[in-house]
């Protein structure tokens, strides 16, 4: 198993709020990974952003 789905594994224990919000926002970012919740804004300082 990789290391992340252990990580998220023992999150799901140990802290089940962070886990659920962790989880709420992967299944945003797998249903459209272009736009997002809140004000989302383009990343400054990295070329091809303004």
């Amino acid at each position: 198993m990789p290391e992340a789905a252990k990580d998220f594994q023992r999150l799901a224990k140990s802290e089940p709020k962070a886990f659920a919000k962790a989880n709420s926002m992967l299944k945003e970012l797998e249903s459209h990974p272009k736009s997002g919740t809140g004000h989302p804004e383009p990343l400054k300082g990295f070329p091809g952003s303004s």
